[in-house]
């Protein structure tokens, strides 16, 4: 079952397309790693997609009313400001706004949900400390089990894992993973390459507003891309415990 469909959308910033006539498919039961260097268009292309800067071209999300937009598509952004002292479990709740009617108070569903994923992200006795008085990486843990509450088919989450520590980045990539088996669709922008090979599906790398490669890890992380786009040589085996990819040095 397709999740997102995009054909020939582009972004344009002035008279510069940042996405250029970006089309793919994403169906359910795939983790999307959209990788390409700072620049590229990945930011773009998933406000695009979300409806959140003018574009032209087609969207399945855009073409959705803002409501039924909100219960398919979850959608983390890079910035991750918690403005107001809010508690956690409180913050995480805002989640379930699409499922709940005008004046609806949280069901025990709902609270569920929220309980389920701040298990997921490791923040299990984390539900009455104020948000803002977390660190950074705890922070942005609370606000991805937030995307986790909403429970949508498809996520969108940009840069989800950075300022994470490794185990964080870890498990948080195989709790996407876990979520994929069950079906759902996730598009994931990542700059840490390895974690990308070792957990995504699929890879769609970007490079100066376009698709530059679109299919399974191996495909897409060859010698030639990885100088291409980013400039760099690496060295990728996959064996007993899949796959392992080390960036080695930049070419001159």
């Amino acid at each position: 079952m397709t999740r997102l469909t995009l054909d020939r959308l582009t972004v344009m910033r002035g008279t510069c397309p940042v996405v250029d006539a970006a089309t793919f498919e994403i169906g359910a039961g795939e983790l999307v790693g959209l990788i390409g260097p700072n620049g590229a268009g990945k930011t773009s292309l998933m406000r695009g997609a979300l409806g959140l800067l003018p574009h032209d071209g087609h969207c399945s999300l855009t073409a959705m009313t803002p409501h039924g937009r909100a219960r398919h598509a979850a959608w983390l952004p890079q910035s991750r400001e918690i403005a107001w002292p809010v508690a956690v479990e409180t913050l995480v709740m805002l989640g379930r706004i699409p499922h709940l009617a005008a004046g609806q108070r949280p069901s025990e569903a709902d609270r569920i949900a929220v309980a389920d994923a701040l298990a997921t992200m490791d923040l299990t006795g984390f539900e009455a400390r104020a948000a803002t008085e977390l660190s950074g990486g705890e922070q942005a843990r609370v606000l991805i089990a937030r995307a986790l509450a909403q429970d949508t088919p498809l996520i969108l989450a940009d840069e989800p894992i950075a300022g994470l520590d490794p185990g964080h980045q870890i498990a948080t990539m195989a709790a996407f993973a876990q979520l994929a088996a069950r079906g759902k669709a996730l598009m994931v922008s990542l700059h840490d390459l390895g974690l990308a090979a070792r957990h995504c599906t699929r890879l769609v790398l970007m490079h100066k507003g376009r698709i530059h490669a679109d299919g399974p890890p191996e495909a897409v992380l060859t010698r030639e891309n990885l100088a291409q786009v980013f400039g760099i040589s690496a060295h990728m085996a996959n064996g007993p415990d899949g796959i392992i990819f080390q960036p080695l040095e930049v070419l001159a």
